[in-house]
C-alpha cells in the first residue's frame, strides 16, 4: 500500500491542508455544473413539462442520496483513524465492509423503488402532466442508486486517506461523463427525460468502476483479495461500530434535511416572491458549502489520522490550522456577498420582486458564512473523531432551538425573520459543538 507521508504533513501544515481542501472544493464544485447542463439540454425541448419533470426527479433523488451521505462521512472517519494507526489490514477490512453496506442499501432501494416513488409523488403533489415524465425518469435513474452509494463509500475512503486529488478524478469522470451523455442523449438522439436519466446511470457506474480502480492503485490487488477472503471480515461484530456511527449520522442528516425543508414550507406561506427568494438564498448557501466543506474534509482526514494515532498535540494542531483556513474562507465569502450580493442575485434571477426580497435579507447573507463556519468545521472534526453520537446530540439541540424561534421570528419580521432563524440554527450548531469539544478532547487523553 502507498502510505501517506505524515512527517511531511507535520512539516508543512498549510501545504498539506491546501492539498486536500483545494481538490475537494473543485470536486464539490463540479456537480452543480452538471445540473446546469441537464437544465440546458432539457430546456430546449418544447414545453415546460419536461423541465418540471427533471426538476421533480432531481428533488426525489437528491433527498434519497443526501439521506445516505453517512456512507461518505462515516467511512472517512474510520479510515482516517486506521491510517493514523498505520494499519493497512484494518483499512482494507473497513473498505470492504463499507462497500458491502453501500451495496446492500443500494439493492434495498431497488427493491423498494415502487413504494419510494409513490410516497414521493404523494408528498410533493406534482401536476398530473408532470407525473408520467417523472416516472419515466425515475424508472431509469433508480438503477444508478447502488453505484451512487458505492461512490459515496469510495469518496469516504479517499478522503480518509487524504487522497483528495483521487476524489477529484472520480468526480470529474462522473460529472463530465454525465454532462456529455446528457447532451448526446437529449440534444442529439432526442431521448428526452429518459436520456438525462440514462446519462446519469452510465456516469455513476463508470465512476464506481474508476473508484475501484483508484482503490486498486492505492492498496494493490493482492492485499484487497486477501482481505476479502478473510472470514473475519464478514462477522457482524466487525460491522457493529460502522453501523452505529452511520446510524447516528443518518439521524443527524434527517434533522438537517427537515430544517432546510421547513425553509421552503414557511417561505411558501409568505408568498411566491418570498418562496422564490428563499430558493435563491439556498443557492448562496450552496456556494458557501462548496468552499467551507473543503476545509472540513481536511479536518476529517488530518485530525482523524491524529485521533487514530492518539496524538493529542497533533489533533489539536490540525483542528486549529484547518479552522484558521476555514475562517479566512468565511471572511472572503462575507466580503464577496457584501460587495457583489446584488450582482450574484441578478445572475440567479431577473424577476424584480424576487431580487427585492433577497435584498431585504442581504445583511443575513453577509453574516451567514461568518456564523456557519463553526458548524461546518466542527462537523469535519467530529467526523474525523467518529463522534457521531455527539454530532446527533448537538444537531438535536440546534434543531429544537430552530423550531422554537422559526414561526415567531417569521410572523414578526417576515422573510428576514425566517432567515434570521436559519442564522440562529447555524450559530447554535456551532456553539453546541464548541461546548462539547472539551469533552470530545478528553476522550483522546
Amino acid at each position: 500500500m502507498q502510505t501517506h507521508n505524515l512527517t511531511q504533513s507535520a512539516q508543512s501544515p498549510h501545504r498539506t491542508i491546501a492539498a486536500i481542501a483545494i481538490p475537494a472544493i473543485l470536486a464539490n464544485s463540479s456537480a452543480p455544473l452538471v445540473g446546469l447542463v441537464d437544465t440546458w439540454a432539457i430546456g430546449h425541448l418544447p414545453g415546460a413539462t419536461y423541465l418540471a419533470a427533471i426538476g421533480l426527479g432531481s428533488v426525489i433523488f437528491n433527498f434519497i442520496l443526501w439521506a445516505f451521505g453517512f456512507l461518505r462521512m462515516g467511512t472517512t472517519g474510520v479510515i482516517a483513524q486506521a491510517r493514523g494507526q498505520s494499519d493497512p489490514a484494518q483499512m482494507i477490512a473497513l473498505v470492504w465492509r463499507s462497500m458491502a453496506l453501500a451495496l446492500a442499501l443500494g439493492l434495498a432501494l431497488l427493491a423498494l423503488e415502487g413504494p419510494i416513488l409513490k410516497v414521493a409523488l404523494y408528498a410533493l403533489e406534482p401536476p398530473a402532466s408532470v407525473i408520467a415524465l417523472t416516472t419515466d425518469y425515475y424508472a431509469v435513474r433508480i438503477w444508478s442508486t447502488p453505484a451512487s452509494l458505492l461512490n459515496f463509500t469510495v469518496a469516504g475512503v479517499l478522503f480518509g486517506l487524504a487522497r483528495a486529488r483521487a476524489v477529484l478524478i472520480q468526480q470529474l469522470v462522473l460529472n463530465v461523463t454525465n454532462a456529455v451523455l446528457s447532451i448526446l442523449f437529449v440534444v442529439v438522439l432526442g431521448m428526452g427525460v429518459q436520456g438525462v436519466a440514462m446519462g446519469t446511470l452510465i456516469a455513476q457506474w463508470l465512476a464506481a468502476a474508476v473508484g475501484f480502480w483508484l482503490l486498486l492503485r492505492i492498496f494493490s490487488l493482492a492485499p484487497l483479495l486477501d482481505g476479502l477472503r478473510d472470514a473475519r471480515l464478514w462477522l457482524f461484530s466487525g460491522f457493529r461500530r460502522l453501523i452505529a456511527i452511520n446510524g447516528f449520522i443518518f439521524a443527524r442528516t434527517i434533522l438537517l434535511m427537515l430544517a432546510f425543508s421547513l425553509i421552503m414550507r414557511v417561505a411558501g406561506q409568505l408568498g411566491e416572491a418570498q418562496m422564490a427568494a428563499s430558493h435563491v438564498v439556498l443557492q448562496y448557501l450552496l456556494l458557501i458549502s462548496l468552499g467551507l466543506d473543503g476545509f472540513a474534509h481536511a479536518a476529517e482526514a488530518l485530525a482523524g489520522s491524529a485521533w487514530g494515532n492518539k496524538d493529542v498535540p497533533g489533533f489539536r494542531r490540525w483542528v486549529r490550522m484547518t479552522g484558521i483556513w476555514a475562517i479566512l474562507a468565511s471572511l472572503l465569502y462575507a466580503v464577496m456577498f457584501w460587495l457583489a450580493g446584488p450582482a450574484i442575485t441578478a445572475v440567479l434571477t431577473d424577476i424584480a420582486a424576487v431580487r427585492d426580497a433577497v435584498a431585504t435579507i442581504m445583511p443575513v447573507l453577509i453574516a451567514l458564512p461568518l456564523v456557519a463556519v463553526a458548524c461546518y468545521q466542527f462537523d469535519g472534526v467530529y467526523i474525523g473523531a467518529t463522534a457521531a453520537a455527539a454530532m446527533l446530540g448537538t444537531m438535536a439541540v440546534a434543531f429544537a432551538v430552530y423550531l422554537l424561534i422559526l414561526q415567531p421570528l417569521t410572523s414578526t419580521y417576515g422573510l428576514p425573520g425566517l432567515w434570521a432563524a436559519v442564522l440562529v440554527f447555524m450559530a447554535t450548531r456551532g456553539l453546541a459543538q464548541a461546548a462539547w469539544y472539551p469533552r470530545l478532547l478528553s476522550r483522546l487523553k
